[in-house]
Order: C-alpha cells, then structure tokens, then sequence
C-alpha cells in the first residue's frame, strides 16, 4: 500500500462541482446520513469522467479538526484493493470537509438486511462470499501499510460495507480510521469510538485498541448477516423477553442457533457450512482476545464454509438428478414400507436413538428380504442432511464389508434408508453383553477387526467415486454390523464426508462420539482419514478389553479410567492388563503383541505415525495366523434365529444357550459336548 508518486492535492474537487452533482445538495440526490456524514449520490462533469459517486458531506463531530480530516484522506488515497471502495477525490473548500468515493448500485449491506425483500434475494452463497470480500478488504487493511504500519478501522459495521453490481463487498466509512506501528499493534485509546453495538468490550473497557477490535465488530456483521437481524434491533425467542442479537447469540450458542438463522436461508444451508460458519463467528467475539482468529484465518475458514456449501449443493443436485435417475428400481413406496413395520409399530423397532430403526420383510424382486428401515426426522435441518450424507456414501458403496444397500424412500414427508438386516446386530452390542462376548474368540474377534478394516480401507481408496474418497468421521463398534457368520459390515455414513482424492485434509466442524473423535481434530478441526484411523484404534483397544471406549474399569487398588486412559496408562507397563478376561487364557503372546502394537499406532498424536488401512490389514492379519497356528481348531460363536452356534473347522455345533453348549477344554484343543447338542453341516 504504498503511496509513492500520490499527492492529496490532485485528488481535490473544486466546491462549485459538488454542488453542481448534488444539485446544491438537495433532498433529491440524499440517498443516506450517518453519524458524522449525510450522503449525496451525484453525477460529475466530463472533468471527472462523468462519474456517478457517492459524496459524504462530514459534520465536524466527526473529526478533531480539518487536520485529522486531510491526514486520514492521505491514508485513504494510499488504498487499492478491489475489496475497499475507490476514493475518487475530496473537497476541503471553507468549512466544508467532503470525500468523494464510487457510488455502489447496491448500497449497504445493512439496506439489503434491513429491506425483506432484498434480504430474501441473498442465498447463504452470496452472504458467504460477500463475508469473504469484506475479510479480504480487512486484511488488506491489517497486513501494513509499506513495512511500517498497519491500519485499524474502528467503524466496521453492515453499514459500512457497500455492494457493487455484481454484489460484491467494498469497505468504506474511513472517518474514525486510525494507523498504528507495526512494531507498536495496539494504542492507547481512553474514549474508545465507534459503534455501540459493534464495539469491541474490550477496547471499550480499557481503552486498548489492536486489530482485533475489528475482528469483533466484523464478528458481529457475521452473526448479522446469519441471523438477518440488525445489532441494534431486538428479538424475542419463546416466553423469554426481547433481546439484542449479540446477547441471543451469547445465550443459544451452546445449545444450537437454529432459533437465530435467517429464515429465508435456513432451508438452504449444509449443516456442515453452518457450524464451520458459527464456529469461527463466535470466536471473532471472544472476550479472550487470544481467541480471536486474524483476518487471514477468517477468509480460509469462511471459503471452506464455501466449499462445503457448494460441494454439498452440488451433491445435492447430483443426488436428484443423476442418483435418482440411476436408483429408481431402489425407491420403495411409503405405503410398503409402513405395512412392513406395521405403521412403525414400536414392537418393530430395533434401535432407538436420534434416528430410529426398524426391522421389517420386504419384496426385493421375487424373494422375501429381513430388513432394516432407518428413518429420518423430516423436521430436522440436520437429519436431511445427514439422509442426504447416508444415501450418497451407503447408495455408491458396495463391498463386502459395507451394509448392503437395498433402496430408500423420499416421499410424504419421510427420509428412510433401507439396508441389509444384520441378524447378529452390532459389535457393541456384543462387547456389552457378557454371554455374547464370552462366545466371540480372539480368532473371531480378529477376523471382525479385519474385516472392519477392509472396510475402511475401502472406502479411504476411494474406489466406486470418480474424484472422491470418504471419510466416515463417526466411526465405532456401534456401526460395525455382524452378518451370519459374524462378517463385519460397516454402517452409519450420515456423518461422513467425501474429499477430493488429492487433498490430503479438510477443515471440519467437529462431528463425531466422544472418546472415539480423533484429538487433533477435536482440537484443530483438521480431518484426515487418519482421523478413522484413530476411531479404529480405539474399537481396537475395546475389543481386546472387552469393555466399550466410554466405560470405566479399576486395575488392582486405581480409581476407575476409561478404556483410553487405561491404554495411555498400561501399554508400556503391563499391557496385559488390558485383556478381557473372557478370552485371556486363549491368546498367543506373539499374536497379542502384534495386535497391541499396531492399535496404540493407530491411536497416535502424531497423524503421520498412524497407519494406513492396508497397513493396519496385513499386521492384524499376521496376528490371526499366528493365533490360529497355536491352536488346532480355529473355531468361534455366532447367534442366529435363537439358536447359538459354535463354529468348528467345517461343522457347526447349535444349541440353544451358550453356557451349556460348549465347555472348553485346556487350552481349547479338546470340547466336550452336552448331551443335547446337535451337529447340522456349516452354511
């Protein structure tokens, strides 16, 4: 921003043509006033190209006197950033102090919130990108004047922000402009100026003035241009009494800021654009100001907001037109799907939780099917999106070890997803139950890793999707699925999300369980597929324990820890600890210590130590034929139609209770069987 070869006195405009623009500033040209400025739109002579600009005629409260006047305009004619409004020239005849900037056929940002109807022509596309060029303008503004100085603002608010005729932002409203040392960032300031309810707190209470202070107050055009609310209006929400926006933000935050979206975009907005959106938002009006991200931040953050939305718009779209051209033979009729779960009868209902899961038959072609319906709340923004999510990745998947897709339904107000019933259920639900578990070998329980593994593997390649690859980002043993020969098959793709093969991350709200989200991003909003990696980890770690990510366990005379605790505390210092006593006498040293080693990899802080999939296949794979080459009989259990069965090389045992069907003996190379068992060949 350099002002080498600009001389203010060029850019001076003779008083007589002012007058003559603005017709003697008559209420005909007035098009706005501000707190120090009545604006004029006026049309020049050919002196001036014949130009039509926007002419600020400022009242002297504005300034200290003509000398901070001419000072600031000095600055002013220094700047050239397609994201600030151009300075055309100035006019300092007698009394008069006016500046002369390019008329925007838009107006202000406040004018289109304020007016319905224009408010209700802004997609969250345009609101998106106009954030971006006001950032852009920001930072121009922050990173320096020449190599000395950086510029403060002090008046950002949806008022000073103009939009051209292709709607894009242009900061302007330069009259409390302040420049500041770079070596010096922040003055002493003890009557902070500005706006009330754009006022950073902190620089109000203490005087101290950073460019921080502008990423409050651009903090709050944020919330503005979100909400559709003006900062000085108020709002009630239910019995509660009426607000101002910033202070509904501060109360709705944690709970969600559904109530405060702008109703003419809520329909619009990807769930995932909107929390990478209000996350950043929010930290710009910290009162930590620590916390508070730099302009540069903020235009990454809020370009991947961007993306998101127009990646998910796009998917959208290629859902309705493309998906449902190609998946028309998977569109089940509501009328089958109710009489199947006879209304949605709770006697059918498998899984309750968020979304609610029922198990019915249906006609697949010619041949009777078990299936399950996952259905969707059709009143919730968030559920769409996450049908959407699920239809997408679940619709494009077909590999062994993913949950067959059958078909869906999208009419009369319902979202259901329809997939293969998985008549052993989830591996969670086997860890939880003691019976179960203590029918589920360590040569089982390895073949279920694998094969959950093969899944991941598959879905992080990428194959199936042209560009993409996917990221499951809630992954856990409830979403692992067990066939009839307890085959794991993965589910729950409603928070996944599909990357461009080629790029390595993404930024992402943070989504996912507790005590299975990657810390990094947790902490960073960083998402990989190393990211599924650590998830697996921790799946891994509960399966060799036994107990789920979120349980506690005391060993010998320590208080009770969770499983990740426990692994942190006992993998260099008796990692034997770790194992589920149901299984402990089964497994070879050589077996475990493979299997140990590869899990606490995948569970690393360290993101370029964590395995890849394929990796992770082969070790636990070396694993498996080491434990099966300890014993002579590879065998496990599995539940199905009421009836456990014991597997035994090519034979399978049944017999109704687990308990009295199989006594091991020694180390499991002899089995005693009761009286009542019966042997049928293995299926």
């Amino acid at each position: 921003m350099s002002s080498s070869g600009l001389h203010l006195e060029d850019f001076r405009i003779p008083l007589e043509e002012i007058i003559l623009a603005t017709k003697n500033f008559s209420r005909e040209t007035l098009i706005g006033a501000g707190g120090f400025s009545i604006i004029y739109k006026g049309k020049f002579s050919e002196r001036l190209q014949n130009r039509t600009a926007a002419i600020k005629r400022h009242t002297h409260d504005g300034y200290q006197g003509k000398n901070e006047f001419l000072n600031q305009l000095k600055l002013l004619i220094t700047f050239q950033h397609e994201n600030i409004t151009p300075f055309i020239g100035y006019c300092d005849e007698g009394d008069e102090m006016i500046t002369v900037i390019e008329y925007a056929i838009n107006g202000s940002l406040d004018y289109h919130l304020k007016n319905t109807i224009k408010r209700r022509e802004l997609t969250w596309v345009q609101r998106l990108k106009i954030c971006i060029g006001v950032a852009r303008g920001l930072n121009y503004l922050h990173s320096g004047l020449g190599e000395d100085k950086i510029v403060i603002h002090r008046m950002i608010n949806s008022g000073s922000i103009l939009l051209d005729e292709n709607m894009e932002a242009k900061i302007t409203g330069f009259s409390l402009l302040i420049s500041v040392p770079r070596d010096q960032p922040k003055v002493y300031e003890p009557s902070a100026a500005g706006i009330w309810c754009y006022l950073d707190p902190i620089y109000h209470e203490s005087g101290i003035l950073k460019a921080d202070a502008d990423v409050y107050s651009f903090g709050i055009v944020l919330f503005e241009i979100l909400t559709g609310m003006s900062a000085h209006d108020t709002k009630e929400i239910g019995d509660a009494k009426p607000q101002h926006m910033i202070n509904l933000v501060r109360r709705y935050y944690d709970d969600g800021l559904d109530k405060l979206i702008d109703p003419f975009i809520k329909d619009q907005i990807v769930r995932r654009s909107l929390l990478t959106f209000e996350e950043m938002a929010y930290k710009c009006i910290s009162f930590n100001t620590k916390d508070r991200p730099t302009m540069d931040k903020i235009i990454k953050t809020t370009e991947e907001a961007l993306n998101i939305q127009n990646r998910r718009t796009a998917s959208a779209i290629t859902i309705r037109a493309h998906q449902y051209q190609n998946l028309q033979k998977f569109i089940f009729p509501l009328e089958m799907i109710k009489s199947a779960t006879y209304n949605f009868s709770p006697e059918f209902l498998i899984k309750d939780g968020f979304t609610n899961v029922y198990r019915g038959e249906i006609f697949v072609g010619f041949q009777l099917h078990v299936v399950a319906f996952k259905r969707y709340d059709p009143n919730s923004d968030r559920e769409n999106e996450e049908f959407r999510n699920e239809l997408e990745v679940i619709s494009r998947s077909q590999h062994e070890n993913i949950i067959p897709f059958i078909g869906f339904c999208d009419e009369g107000g319902e979202m259901i997803i329809i997939y293969e019933y998985a008549v052993n259920g989830s591996l969670k639900r086997h860890l939880q139950d003691p019976d179960r578990r203590r029918c589920i070998t360590w040569a089982q329980r390895l073949k279920i890793c694998i094969g959950a593994a093969t899944g991941l593997s598959y879905l992080h390649s990428g194959v199936g999707y042209e560009r993409d690859k996917v990221i499951h980002r809630n992954f856990k043993s409830g979403k692992i699925l067990l066939g009839h020969n307890l085959e794991a098959k993965i589910s729950g793709f409603d928070m996944s999300i599909l990357v461009p093969k080629d790029q390595r991350q993404v930024y992402e709200p943070v989504e996912g369980t507790q005590f299975y989200i990657d810390p990094i991003y947790q902490e960073c909003g960083i998402l990989q597929t190393e990211s599924d990696t650590y998830s697996f980890g921790m799946v891994l770690f509960e399966i060799l324990s036994g107990m789920l990510a979120y349980h506690k366990r005391s060993i010998g005379v320590e208080q009770p820890q969770n499983l990740r605790n426990l692994v942190r505390r006992y993998y260099d210092d008796g990692p034997e600890n770790l194992i589920d006593p149901l299984i402990r006498d089964q497994i070879d040293d050589r077996s475990f210590r493979l299997f140990t080693e590869i899990a606490y990899k995948c569970m690393s802080f360290n993101m370029e130590d964590r395995p890849s999939m394929k990796r992770v296949i082969k070790r636990i794979k070396e694993a498996l034929d080491i434990q099966v080459s300890f014993f002579l009989f590879d065998y496990s259990f599995s539940y199905t139609h009421k009836h456990w069965r014991y597997h035994q090389g090519s034979q399978v045992f049944v017999h109704k209770t687990p308990t009295d069907a199989i006594h091991r003996g020694g180390q499991g190379n002899s089995v005693t069987r009761s009286k009542t068992l019966s042997f049928v060949p293995k299926t």
